[in-house]
């Protein structure tokens, strides 16, 4: 059975708070977790806890920032009242704004799921196809490090890394460090950003 996509509503007011959550809940295989009036709450949650926080952006002070960047890779989505202009340094992946309708809210909605479950599929499908001791010695040829750095900072013999090496090569079909390091930002074992 599919689990169930989880959402937190973080709003000031009750009506807009209850409003969304009943639009929300109407979409198959969805839940809203927790409504919070301020982002105090927000602070002792866990970013596994949920899939997607809808937060008013006025609600978000300068104090607030950090935790937004602990749950940076969660999907935030703008709630907004206005045409009010939203944090740059944040990573938003959609806007909903109170005067849209139940259609266009659900359409936005049921876009993100689809596209987190595609992203979740590749993830799957990527552990399938190289183990999470791979991936962790295909991180680091990516980042440059030799098969001796690479075993004394997982703690195995350079042989046990060679071993892995061959089977990634192997089983992705890819023999140069670029390609590898090519893949490994492609399926997000490392960021485009750690490379440089």
């Amino acid at each position: 059975m599919m689990s169930k996509c989880s959402f937190i509503i973080c709003e000031e007011s009750y009506i807009i708070r209850k409003g969304l959550s009943t639009i929300i809940e109407k979409i198959p295989n969805t839940e809203v977790k927790n409504k919070f009036n301020n982002i105090d709450d927000l602070l002792a949650l866990d970013k596994n806890e949920f899939d997607f926080l809808i937060i008013n952006p006025t609600l978000i002070t300068s104090d607030f920032q950090k935790t937004i960047k602990k749950i940076s890779d969660q999907k935030l989505i703008a709630l907004t009242h206005h045409t009010i202009k939203l944090p740059q340094e944040i990573n938003w992946v959609e806007s909903i704004n109170i005067n849209d309708g139940q259609k266009q809210i659900i359409k936005k909605v049921e876009r993100l799921i689809g596209e987190q479950n595609t992203t979740k599929k590749k993830q799957e499908n990527q552990e399938e196809v190289i183990s999470r001791r791979e991936a962790d010695i295909l991180k680091n040829i990516a980042l440059g490090l030799s098969n001796r750095e690479i075993a004394d900072k997982l703690f195995i013999s350079a042989h046990t890394v060679v071993t892995h090496r061959k089977n990634i090569t192997r089983k992705l079909g890819i023999k140069t460090v670029p390609g590898l390091t090519i893949y490994a930002i492609l399926n997000k074992i490392i960021d485009i950003n750690d490379t440089e």
